[in-house]
């Protein structure tokens, strides 16, 4: 299972860019921490991806793994699910993210999810969890 996996939303974009590419490594690492979860189960953990405000670059990519369904908004939120994973975003976030590759990375530092590859972002911080989004000041949805 080496290919990454393009899922699409209902909301498909003019462009043609996907709505999120989510990896092998991503669906297995979500898959792992449901099985450990205590309080949950398999079937109702999830992973939520959003962009908030903040960081050096101006925005901030920030994951949390939860089994609450009831944080999930049938009306602003969008469930991607892949071979037994699922991940959530809100509509806001998911213009920012779309096109992007969500990952889980290990290296000798750190072993965290991760967004790569975001033709929304222009400029990013050392550290990879900050970005710029392009031409956000000539986006009047963004002000």
């Amino acid at each position: 299972m080496n290919e990454m996996l393009e899922i699409s939303d209902s909301k498909s974009n003019k462009d043609g860019i996907p709505a999120l590419i989510v990896s092998p490594s991503c669906i297995r690492r979500i898959k792992q921490l449901a099985s450990k979860q205590l309080c949950g189960d398999d079937q109702t953990t999830y992973l939520r991806v959003f962009v908030d405000p903040g960081g050096c670059s101006g925005f901030e990519y920030k994951f949390e793994l939860s089994h609450d369904e009831t944080e999930i908004d049938q009306e602003e939120d969008i469930i991607f699910a892949n071979d037994g994973a699922r991940v959530v975003v809100d509509t806001e976030s998911l213009d920012i993210l779309r096109g992007s590759t969500i990952d889980f990375v290990q290296d000798m530092m750190r072993s965290s999810f991760s967004v790569v590859d975001n033709p929304q972002s222009e400029s990013a911080c050392g550290c990879g969890s900050s970005f710029a989004v392009k031409n956000f000041d000539a986006n009047p949805d963004n002000h």
